[in-house]
Order: C-alpha cells, then sequence, then structure tokens
C-alpha cells in the first residue's frame, strides 16, 4: 500500500509540475495567429513557439546562464576505424615475376614468381598459397599483397630505387655489354624454323631472371567459350628471351610436353619441370595455325 501511495503521488506532482511550467510559457507566448492566407492579406504570419518538453529543457528557462537540463546527445556510433594501409612486408622475400589474370578472367590464373633471400629458393605461388609464414591474398599487375598473421604487407615487382646521396660529377664510362644478352646469344642455338639447342647453363641463367623475363613479355590466359585455352603472349620483343627462342608477339601457348596448360595447378606442374628437363615440346597456335617448337637442353 505505501509503495502504490508514493507512485500515486509521484505522478501527482510530476504532472502538476508539467502543467505548471505549460501555464507559465503560455503567458508569455503571444496569441497564435492563423497562418491561413486570404486574398489580398499581405500580414506576417506569427511565429510559433514549440511546446516541446525536449525545446524547454534545452533552453533552462529558470536559468539563461546554465548549461542545459539535458545531456548533449551522445555521438552514434561512427563504425569501425578504417583499415590501415598497407605496408611493404619484412618478410626475406622479393618478387621476381608476375603473371596477371585481368578481369573478368578468373583470378586464379593470376600467379607470382618469389624468391625467399634467405633460403636461395623461388617458386610460383597463386592466390590463397603459404609463402613462409604469410598467405598470397592478392595478385595485382605489379604489385602482391600478404596477409602476414592478420597484418596486410605487400611486395613491388620493381622496387622503387632509394634516393642516392648526389656525388661530385665524374667522367662518363661507356656501358658494358649487358651479361645476360651475351649469355643468349652464346647459349641459344637455332637449328631449324622450329628447333632449337639451348645450354643448360642459359636455362638457369633464364629462371634464375625472372625479372628480365618477366619484363621481356605479358603472359595473359586465353580464354575461349569460358574455358582455359593456354597464355597468350604479348609485347615480345625479337631480340629479347622469348624472341631468341622463335616465340612471337600474339602466339597462344596451349601445352608444354603434352601437359596441357588449362588450370593454375597446370602451369605450376609445367614450371616445376622446367628446371630438370632435357626436352621441351611446346604446342603453340599462331595466327590460326597450330605449330610445336622443339627445344633440346644440353
Amino acid at each position: 500500500i505505501d509503495l502504490l501511495v508514493i507512485a500515486l503521488a509521484a505522478s501527482f506532482v510530476a504532472r502538476a509540475t508539467g502543467v505548471f511550467v505549460e501555464s507559465a510559457i503560455s503567458r508569455n507566448t503571444p496569441a497564435l495567429k492563423s497562418t491561413r492566407h486570404v486574398s489580398g492579406d499581405t500580414g506576417t504570419p506569427a511565429t510559433y513557439y514549440s511546446k516541446q518538453v525536449e525545446d524547454i529543457l534545452k533552453r533552462n528557462i529558470f536559468c539563461s546562464t546554465c548549461p542545459p537540463i539535458l545531456p548533449e546527445p551522445e555521438k552514434g556510433d561512427v563504425g569501425p576505424a578504417p583499415d590501415p594501409e598497407p605496408t611493404r612486408t619484412v618478410l626475406p622475400l622479393k618478387l621476381m615475376a608476375i603473371m596477371f589474370s585481368p578481369p573478368p578472367n578468373d583470378p586464379r590464373w593470376s600467379m607470382a614468381v618469389i624468391r625467399d633471400t634467405e633460403q636461395n629458393s623461388a617458386g610460383p605461388y597463386a592466390i590463397g598459397m603459404k609463402v613462409r609464414e604469410a598467405i598470397v591474398e592478392d595478385i595485382q599487375e605489379t604489385r602482391i599483397f600478404l596477409n602476414n598473421a592478420g597484418k596486410r604487407e605487400y611486395l613491388d615487382l620493381i622496387d622503387k630505387p632509394q634516393t642516392e646521396v648526389a656525388a661530385s660529377p665524374v667522367a662518363a664510362v661507356a656501358p658494358s655489354t649487358d651479361p645476360f644478352v651475351a649469355e643468349m646469344e652464346k647459349g641459344i642455338k637455332k637449328l631449324s624454323e622450329h628447333q632449337y639447342e639451348i645450354q643448360r647453363g642459359t636455362v638457369d641463367s633464364l629462371l634464375g631472371n625472372m625479372a628480365v623475363l618477366s619484363r621481356a613479355a605479358r603472359i595473359v590466359p586465353e580464354v575461349r567459350d569460358g574455358k582455359a585455352a593456354g597464355f597468350r603472349l604479348f609485347s615480345v620483343k625479337a631480340d629479347g628471351p622469348f624472341g631468341k627462342i622463335g616465340l612471337q608477339n600474339g602466339d597462344v601457348i596451349s601445352a608444354i610436353n603434352g601437359l596441357e596448360m588449362t588450370s593454375p595447378d597446370k602451369a605450376l606442374e609445367i614450371y616445376t619441370k622446367l628446371k630438370s628437363a632435357n626436352h621441351l615440346a611446346v604446342a603453340l597456335e599462331r595466327n590460326g595455325q597450330k605449330i610445336t617448337k622443339d627445344y633440346n637442353i644440353r
């Protein structure tokens, strides 16, 4: 019973206070005039004063210099903080080459050749594969992204050279002959239109200079009727590594040693066999004609 009486009394006092405040404001508020205009009436409508309790408490009519009775509403959740910018990985890795599969092709066709500078080993990696303690998260045209223990990191195909301290001018030195070009001239011999002989040392040199190979041509997956048909070569230079072994711009490589290049797994398998193979038969399509290039490795 006591609780019931207290509740009723509190309700009555609250209601009475509200009526008192409303009547006090009403006495100081001019009567509202109709804002409805009739023809010929050019009078200005009266200002309307709100009687909302929130507006009253915000103005604090009992103390003009006091802060509002109602606290300022807290700012709503502005959402999660933006992801931090990726940083260059500190792992002992170097990006040697990228085979980029542009949209709308399947991104799983993209591959990156990464070298472990500590273990002195290199290999191809696709999206989702693990290299050291990181996972390859994305492969772009000149950069790959890694997920290293939840931290987004990247590797660039061509690292920006560090700014060198300006030195005193010296006499210009004549550029020396590129040893890589000299190696190709010495180690690649053309026997016939579609048959070549390549020295083992030259193959090792080519595979060990993936950065040079990546700039020698663009390799793009060839998709026909929604199915992979191999890889098409673009920007092939006649005096470059691909031109030296008889490949041309626009060639579509469909198989090597009978292994059709119809999936990323097949491409990875072929790459791993290149170092130990003594003979390579490369099936390709050129201007609608099927051609086989034979390479004997000695």
